[in-house]
């Protein structure tokens, strides 16, 4: 079973008097645990269509509040007409890519999905597109955050292909070093006492893949569910031995745990922020103030673990 959570609209407009209220009913698992059948956009144009400039989950918004931490880097990159270039894996419904695809008209992102059903998925009822900034993959993300790894770290420009497979690129499909990869991924095997992401995706193997693979300002994000103590201790613990820094967010309420390694030796102090989180705020450039202040809010909860 496939669930996900999006925001229905008639033609699109939306509604900010919804936003508060659904906030509140959102799940942050995860995958979402709300109930509802989505028709077809297909068969429903003209009427109820997903809204992308809507997050639907609050982990969603932590994810993205997190971005704070490197808004000066995201900032430098924007204004020099360079593109910054996420990684994302595990799409989902593709809301969250989405979201970031109109909200950051200066980043590339890259969706990989090991199921090719969840991408046609997301395409028939989520309203999910790919375009020049917008790219899937079919691939395993470990594998590919280590092909990729293995190419760039011998000082090679890596083509990304559709299939996931990475190889030299060409001059007109080069690829540099990523500057913000996040991990969103379900476990299939409950027990390991991890709900997400797989067990796989918090090895020090991966980890270590995964910071040769960030630009030196790069920002690596996992969403981390787990109801053991212990086990969120162990992976922050990994974490801290292989990133420079370490920062979180603890979710109200929630067994959600957002965290943020970072690449650079130089770090942003806790008291700086909330002037960060607004800088963020400038990059969005989201059209509702309501959905910008809640990415704003979630910063400030931003707790440094290293």
């Amino acid at each position: 079973m496939v669930q996900s959570e999006a925001l229905l609209t008639r033609d699109g407009l939306f509604d900010k008097s919804v936003y508060g209220t659904e906030k509140k009913k959102a799940s942050s698992s995860s995958k979402s645990k709300r109930r509802g059948a989505l028709k077809r956009n297909n068969e429903s144009s003209g009427k109820m269509k997903v809204y992308h400039g809507y997050l639907a989950s609050s982990y969603h918004t932590a994810i993205i509040s997190g971005f704070s931490l490197i808004s000066s880097y995201l900032e430098s990159v924007a204004s020099s007409g360079n593109r910054v270039k996420a990684v994302v894996i595990g799409l989902g419904a593709g809301s969250l890519p989405m979201f970031l695809h109109g909200c950051m008209q200066s980043m590339q992102i890259e969706g990989v999905e090991l199921d090719p059903v969840m991408l046609n998925l997301a395409r028939d009822y989520f309203g999910f597109t790919e375009d020049k900034r917008m790219k899937v993959h079919i691939a395993d993300g470990i594998q590919f955050v280590r092909d990729y790894r293995n190419l760039f770290s011998a000082g090679n420009e890596v083509l990304l292909s559709s299939n996931g497979s990475c190889k030299l690129s060409d001059a007109e499909s080069r690829s540099t070093a990523i500057d913000i990869i996040i991990v969103d991924v379900d476990s299939s095997d409950s027990s390991s006492g991890l709900r997400c992401p797989a067990a796989d995706f918090v090895e020090d193997s991966f980890l270590q893949n995964v910071k040769d693979t960030l630009s030196e300002q790069g920002l690596f994000v996992i969403n981390l569910v787990s109801r053991s103590p212990a086990i969120k201790d162990a992976v922050v613990s990994r974490m801290k031995e292989v990133f420079s820094h370490l920062f979180c967010i603890q979710l109200e309420g929630e067994v959600n745990l957002v965290l943020f390694g970072l690449c650079s030796e130089s770090h942003i102090e806790e008291d700086c922020i909330p002037d960060a989180a607004l800088k963020l705020d400038k990059l969005l450039k989201s059209e509702h103030p309501e959905i910008s202040q809640s990415i704003t809010d979630a910063a400030k909860k931003l707790k440094r673990l290293k």
